[in-house]
This record gives structure tokens, C-alpha cells and sequence, in this order.
């Protein structure tokens, strides 16, 4: 789990709740004002400390046989996919988080909100990855991380719950997951719109070319 803000703390939950054996946590940022209106399982008496050491207890109270490990160092990210079967991220460096995922074999999904609306697109081994996205949809659809402040909760709430979903039915094999799919969801109309995702020869993160350095 690479954040615990809006989407990633719901996410988390839901995870410790299905009964997902063992979790890490990532994300280098302290708990905030902001987080208690925006992220389920954060409370007041936590202000101020590490979110994913905050949410770990959390999770462990959901599931304590779960092994959650929790870290804080903004540079451990990349390293941290080593020996994980999928990756929820919501906040950090995308295309050095999608490169690490390619180079272990694992599956992701990648999940963001903005305001009253959010997005996700899930990835496995063989399918489209996140750089296949035209830069186009993905700013269209709002997909890129931490996307700044006014998020609504409950927006976070939703796109968390389909995050989850997503990694559950990477991590058991099971139904149709979001791979080579850009699903979005406009809260403030309550539409949401799925783009097809073809894998691109020339991709800079699963093609074979230099370094995606676009965000």
C-alpha cells in the first residue's frame, strides 16, 4: 500500500477486513487536519504521527493475524515491491513505482482522487502499463497522485472500495480486473466512464524506451 490518504486508508481497511495476510504499508507523510475529514481509520489522538504507523494499528485491530509492516522513508518505495504479489498505490513517484512492478513480475493498481471525483487503472504482467495511458486520459480522468487539497471524502471512500476490489481479484485470480481499462468517477454527477488501454511498442516504461520522466 503506497499511501493512506483518502483512497489508500479505505483501501487498507477493506484489505485487513477480506482477510489479506500480510500488508505493507508506505508513506512518508504525518497525519493532518485534513486526513481526519478525508480518510476513514485515522483519528484525532494519531495528529501528527506517521500515517502508515497510524493505519498499521488500525489494521492489525481489523486482522491481527495479518503481518503489516509500516515505513516512512520516502526513498524505500521501489525496494519495497521486491516480494509482493500487487501494489495498491495512491501517492508517490508513478513511474519509478511502475517500473519496480515490471521488473518483479507483480500486478498494481494505481488510484487517485481530485475533489469529488477519482480514478483507477489496475496492471498485471503482459497487460498495458501505467506509462500505455496517453497523457491525455490520464489527466482527463484525474489519474496521477496526490492531487492536492479540497478532496471529498466520500470520494475517497469510493475509489478506495475500488481499489480493493481490484487487488482482491488480482490476488485471487478471479472476475474481469481493471487491466488495460481507465475507469473515472465524476462524484458531483455520479457518471462514470471506463477508456481502453492498448499497450504502446513505444511506451517509455514497458516498451523499451528511455525513462518516463512525465509524472
Amino acid at each position: 500500500m503506497a499511501g493512506l490518504g483518502a483512497a489508500g486508508s479505505a483501501a487498507a481497511l477493506y484489505l485487513a477486513a477480506a482477510g489479506v495476510g500480510r500488508l505493507t504499508l508506505w508513506d512518508p507523510a504525518p497525519l493532518s487536519e485534513a486526513d481526519l475529514e478525508q480518510a476513514l481509520g485515522h483519528e484525532r489522538g494519531d495528529l501528527g504521527r506517521n500515517r502508515a504507523a497510524a493505519a498499521r494499528e488500525k489494521l492489525l485491530a481489523i486482522n491481527p493475524d495479518a503481518a503489516v509492516t509500516a515505513s516512512a522513508d520516502p526513498g524505500a518505495l521501489p525496494g519495497l515491491v521486491e516480494g509482493h504479489q500487487v501494489v495498491v498505490a495512491t501517492c508517490g513517484d508513478w513511474p519509478a513505482l511502475q517500473a519496480a512492478v515490471l521488473r518483479a513480475g507483480a500486478a498494481a493498481v494505481f488510484a487517485a482522487v481530485h475533489g469529488a471525483s477519482g480514478a483507477a487503472f489496475a496492471h498485471r504482467p503482459g497487460a498495458p502499463c501505467l506509462g500505455c495511458v496517453p497523457p491525455a486520459e490520464r489527466e482527463a480522468a484525474g489519474l496521477f497522485p496526490e492531487g492536492g487539497e479540497g478532496k471529498v471524502g466520500a470520494a475517497g471512500g469510493v475509489v478506495g472500495v475500488a481499489a480493493a476490489t481490484e487487488a482482491l481479484k488480482l490476488i485471487l485470480g478471479i472476475g474481469a480486473p481493471l487491466t488495460g481499462r481507465l475507469w473515472s468517477y465524476d462524484g458531483w454527477t455520479a457518471r462514470f466512464r471506463e477508456v481502453r488501454v492498448e499497450r504502446r511498442p513505444e511506451c517509455p516504461l514497458c516498451g523499451g524506451g528511455p525513462a518516463c520522466t512525465d509524472g
